[in-house]
């Protein structure tokens, strides 16, 4: 189908102002742009203590910093992203803020298999306890 048939040329409507070809790093470009100048994408801390009602706050969890990303990492962050973008529609005060995993079990587990060790309860905690990476061939354990 040309493009003639999907945009049809007729005075008076829309279709005269389209585009014979489009250029999607220009739309992107404008229309951050506008977003930016727009603020679309800021949460206005003041207005949600004035007008709480309309704050819609999305809680992630955060992305892990180990591991290998994947598809579901994709399926889960493009639902947020369009509740947070069908709120915004809505008028809302949209909240989404995003993180990193600093404190969580992935983290804990990339430790323990870059310096070779496993958690043992009945050890006693030691503060400021240096370890060192160990050097060796073997692949650490998973």
């Amino acid at each position: 189908m040309s493009q003639t048939q999907i945009f049809p040329k007729v005075q008076g409507t829309p279709f005269d102002s389209l585009p014979q070809s489009l250029s999607f790093h220009e739309i992107e470009s404008r229309a951050c742009s506008r977003w930016e100048s727009q603020g679309v994408y800021r949460f206005d801390a003041d207005g949600a203590q004035k007008n709480p009602e309309q704050v819609f706050s999305i809680d992630t969890p955060p992305p892990t910093v180990s591991g290998s990303l994947h598809v579901g990492h994709i399926f889960s962050y493009t639902q947020a992203d369009i509740i947070a973008r069908y709120q915004r529609m809505l008028g809302k005060n949209v909240f989404y803020p995003m993180g990193w995993d600093d404190n969580g079990l992935p983290t804990e587990r990339r430790v323990q298999n870059f310096f070779h060790i496993r958690c043992e309860p009945s050890a006693p905690f030691v503060l400021d306890q240096k370890l060192d990476p160990i050097e060796d061939t073997k692949q650490p354990q998973r």
